[in-house]
């Protein structure tokens, strides 16, 4: 996930929450106008900002090893660890070729 695909996350709680730029400031203690350049589709919000929006939509920023809980063709037992992420990646759909085809880092 990059920044971008984030802001991408962000903006689709917010919409699906039904929460106001102007509540998202307050919960955060950002400026209306902070919200509203930082939830853009050019987004680029500084990573207090990002920290302080993640935690205003009521979500939680994990970090994981790149590649975690990503199933290994070659072991057929493979069962994710038993955590909230390791639940949501044994939920989650197989990844497309294209996807996986797809770099991972900076552009």
């Amino acid at each position: 996930m990059n920044k971008q695909d984030l802001v991408n996350a962000l903006i689709a709680r917010r919409e699906t929450s039904g929460v106001s730029n102007a509540e998202i400031a307050q919960r955060s203690g950002l400026t209306e106008r902070s919200v509203r350049n930082a939830l853009s589709l050019h987004g680029n919000p500084q990573l207090s900002s990002l920290l302080a929006l993640v935690d205003a939509l009521g979500l939680e920023l994990q970090l994981v090893p790149s590649g975690f809980g990503q199933a290994v063709a070659a072991d057929p037992g493979y069962r994710p660890v038993a955590t909230r992420i390791g639940h949501a990646v044994a939920k989650a759909p197989p990844e497309s070729a294209s996807a996986k085809a797809r770099p991972r880092g900076r552009p």
